[in-house]
């Protein structure tokens, strides 16, 4: 019963949290620094409160799982390994977009001009690359740890 409640509490005292911050804001936007620092000492000590109670809750957890015999306890999680920069891949992936930004703006404008190639391209380019390398490596890792769920 006293881990419903602590669970409990430290969902409502993190909305608290969550709100007084809120409020805070709204209090800094009207101009009322005194009400700001009232929200944002709410924020701070309720964040406290959940701080604790999940740590009361780890503790205990931890200690009731010591007592289980090896064999019931969880199984420890392996950590997975790292991900190393594929600087090749990135560097090729760049340029692609770099060319494909600069043309299009070529398209679009009829011609190029030093604001594009020096600004817009490489923003574009550096975006685009981003969001083509990182999506490529999340779809392989979690395609990779399907596959080896399957395979247990």
């Amino acid at each position: 019963m006293t881990t419903i409640l602590a669970r409990a509490g430290a969902v409502v005292f993190a909305a608290v949290s969550m709100l007084s911050l809120l409020l805070g804001l709204v209090a800094l936007a009207l101009g009322r620094a005194d009400r700001m620092a009232i929200y944002l000492a709410a924020t701070v000590i309720s964040a406290a409160i959940v701080g604790a109670l999940m740590r009361r809750d780890t503790r205990r957890r931890r200690a009731e799982e010591a007592l289980l015999p090896p064999e019931r306890r969880p199984a420890r999680r392996v950590p997975r390994r790292p991900i190393t920069f594929p600087v090749r891949e990135t560097s090729l992936t760049f340029g692609a977009w770099y060319a494909i930004a600069v043309a299009i703006d070529a398209v679009i404008s009829g011609g190029t001009s030093v604001l594009t190639l020096s600004v817009t391209a490489p923003f574009a380019a550096f975006m685009l690359t981003a969001l083509t390398i990182a999506g490529r490596h999340i779809a392989f890792r979690l395609t990779a740890e399907e596959a080896a769920d399957d395979q247990k």
